[in-house]
């Protein structure tokens, strides 16, 4: 896949035989993939995306970045789904004040042969473009395709609704709307070694940048390494017990697997929530609760 980075006025011309969806696609949920499938209907078109920098939705909304996918994690997704050019548009003032007009020239040149958009698309100043808006551009032999908004549960599917239901525990509800398990991936690192000292060694990462904060706790999670997949028990928190830390820290117990895995990458997807996390007395305290936890994910 190609990615490139574009502005209002300065951006590739005349890009030829493009399907272009247009989207934040933060999550490519269920929603997302009925216009990238839409696109791909075209087998002789290049399937292409316009999407936009996370600042741009976290600053209209004026509220910290969390996301369901970092950027990384969203390109290998489109290049995964067969999304052949990914044009990333950066919010600065330019797009900001953008005019309707302005915002349809951009789409004119180009030069799609078809671009595709959910009913709830809006773009320029102050969301003053509607998804209708684009249907001037059939003047200009562009078939544009408005996709009506899923829903389900009478609830319309969308990366916020997905957050709501990964704050509140709902992983299953999530994962269904989704289409894969919400998870977390990156580099193991040292930790305090306290886990091995009561027989539950764990493979730590840092809490990604800019990823939903999911709640502190315990969960039933499925960790992959080195394309193979275990069952595992994961807390994300500040373990008050000993070493207390200042940031929360990921630390899963994997079942299965008694390998040092500093600097490796893992990933790991997230199942049910167990428990909140807890302060215990004594070393001894966890691990009984840690024994309990373990015999709950291994019979559920």
């Amino acid at each position: 896949m190609i990615k490139e980075c574009i502005n209002i006025k300065n951006h590739p011309l005349n890009q030829h035989s493009l399907a272009l969806a247009i989207g934040f696609f933060d999550g490519l949920h269920l929603g997302h993939i009925s216009l990238l499938d839409e696109v791909k209907k075209d087998k002789d078109l290049t399937h292409a995306v316009l999407t936009f920098t996370p600042t741009f939705k976290s600053s209209l909304q004026d509220k910290k970045l969390e996301l369901l996918l970092t950027e990384k994690e969203k390109d290998e997704c489109l290049k995964k789904l067969g999304i052949e050019k990914e044009f990333v548009l950066p919010f600065d003032e330019e797009t900001k004040n953008t005019s309707v007009e302005e915002f349809i020239s951009f789409l004119k040149s180009f030069n799609p042969k078809k671009i595709v958009v959910g009913s709830d698309f809006t773009f320029s100043s102050k969301a003053s473009g509607k998804a209708t808006d684009l249907n001037i551009l059939k003047d200009n032999d562009i078939d544009i395709i408005i996709k009506d908004i899923l829903n389900i549960n009478d609830k319309k599917i969308s990366s916020t609704y997905i957050k709501e239901l990964l704050k509140e525990n709902k992983f299953k509800e999530a994962q269904d709307i989704l289409g894969y398990s919400f998870f977390l991936q990156g580099k193991v690192i040292a930790g305090f070694q306290n886990g091995r000292k009561i027989g539950f060694k764990t493979a730590n990462i840092d809490y990604p940048e800019d990823k939903v904060i999911l709640k502190d706790g315990v969960y039933k999670t499925m960790i992959t390494y080195d394309n193979k997949t275990y069952l595992g028990m994961t807390n994300i928190g500040k373990h008050p017990t000993v070493d207390s830390l200042n940031e929360a820290i990921v630390e899963t117990h994997i079942i299965g697997l008694d390998k040092d895995l500093y600097n490796k990458d893992i990933k790991i997807e997230f199942k049910e929530y167990i428990r909140p996390q807890q302060k215990f007395s004594s070393l001894e305290e966890l691990k009984a609760q840690l024994n309990k936890d373990l015999k709950y994910v291994l019979s559920h």
